[in-house]
């Protein structure tokens, strides 16, 4: 016997949550820990039980969007796998609590955007006879990662001097012209610099650039390093990592490429 399913949507704070028709003898509420996850992210799926005496075989299945990936969190007597692409939670009956819980974590592949449904269906047995009802349907919105600062390889290369022995022509030390910058962000898309001033608090008028495929958004033009550190320290780290990033004729340069310039610098002019 196949009953079907329709129900009002809910919605409490950043959370959607669904309840079924009362066609069957349980209840069942689904929610998202959160309304929007980042390319290459995470987020819990919750879904709550209230048995009503119901004390039978109970089945979830799941079948998550092409690349998600899950895991078991929480599963309260319950067989947990997750196996192409489909979630199952088994019991082969059901605990004696009025109100159960279980809970997974799904990972977001990093090519994925968009918003993408959560939805499937649960199974129990009343009178010998099969009942299938739709799960509540939720929706999660994925969006583009946002690095509060670039990768730790490149963070690495900030400390490095380029010793090789065929310099570019903007090592040359006859010709320093060094410049500084405070990057906030970088990001594979480009953004609205007003937007990123507006939801990081920031003042001072805001730079972009595209190097290495990324966009990096910069504020600031300090002579020294010294004056774009101390800029730099006097910004909220709680909400991003700003960095100090250096250049000399316009072209991006390692700090400790600038370094060495600077000083070869001043031994000159002394």
């Amino acid at each position: 016997m196949i009953r079907k399913l329709f129900a009002p949507l809910a919605l409490f704070a950043i959370l959607s949550t669904q309840l079924t028709a009362t066609e069957s003898i349980v209840r069942i509420a689904q929610s998202l820990s959160q309304s929007k996850a980042f390319a290459g992210g995470t987020f819990l799926v919750k879904i709550r039980i209230e048995r009503r005496d119901l004390n039978s075989f109970f089945q979830i299945e799941q079948e998550l969007p092409k690349g998600m990936t899950a895991v078991g969190v929480e599963s309260q007597g319950a067989t947990f796998s997750f196996k192409e692409g489909k979630v199952k939670y088994n019991w082969l009956r059901l605990p004696a609590e009025e109100e159960i819980q279980v809970m997974y974590k799904v990972t977001v592949p990093f090519d994925m955007r968009g918003k993408q449904a959560i939805e499937g269906r649960y199974y129990y047995i009343l009178n010998e006879e099969k009942e299938i009802f739709n799960l509540p349907k939720n929706t999660i919105d994925v969006i583009e990662f946002i690095a509060p600062s670039d990768s730790l390889a490149e963070k690495t290369l900030l400390g490095m001097i380029n010793n090789d022995a065929d310099k570019p022509a903007y090592m040359e030390e006859a010709k320093v012209d060094l410049e500084y910058k405070v990057q906030i962000l970088s990001s594979t898309v480009e953004m609205d610099r007003d937007s990123i001033r507006k939801e990081y608090g920031i003042k001072e008028k805001m730079q972009v650039e595209n190097f290495n495929g990324l966009y990096k958004y910069t504020v600031g033009a300090f002579g020294t390093y010294e004056q774009a550190r101390d800029f730099k320290n006097k910004l909220d780290f709680s909400r991003y990592i700003p960095f100090v990033i250096a250049y000399n004729r316009g072209t991006r340069i390692t700090i400790g490429e600038a370094m060495n310039l600077a000083s070869k610098k001043k031994s000159v002019q002394k």
